[in-house]
């Protein structure tokens, strides 16, 4: 899998030097749990697997979920982080054919632009 995300990145960056932002996966007591928790347990070897292997990163830094998305409901914060993109960057998303993995991308999304400091939720002061 490593190998296919480095596949897949090196004609979209070149040489180009990138940071690499990681979620750290929370394992949550099991009346808390959703899903599989040895689910984690493989992401985060890939996650280390693919840390050491991209060659140009220039910083490695790592945030957990609620770090980045709160605790706001998950198609709530979908929505944020579509509306925090223009619209040539919307048109670079590419979603899997599986609905069901949507949430993914967008996740990873919203890491990038929680890193960039572009997705914090905006105030309106009245006049």
């Amino acid at each position: 899998m490593a190998g296919a995300v480095q596949a897949w990145l090196c004609p979209r960056l070149q040489e180009e030097p990138f940071q690499l932002v990681i979620e750290l996966p929370r394992v949550y007591a099991a009346a808390h749990q959703r899903g599989d928790q040895n689910d984690l347990i493989q992401l985060a070897g890939l996650v280390g697997t693919l840390g050491g292997a991209l060659a140009p990163v220039t910083e490695r830094r790592s945030v957990f979920p609620r770090e980045w998305k709160g605790t706001l409901d998950a198609d709530a914060f979908i929505e944020r982080i579509k509306q925090r993109l223009d619209s040539a960057e919307h048109l670079r998303v590419e979603l899997p054919a599986a609905q069901d993995l949507h949430h993914n991308v967008w996740d990873a999304i919203g890491i990038g632009l929680h890193a960039l400091g572009r997705l914090a939720p905006r105030r309106v002061f009245p006049r």
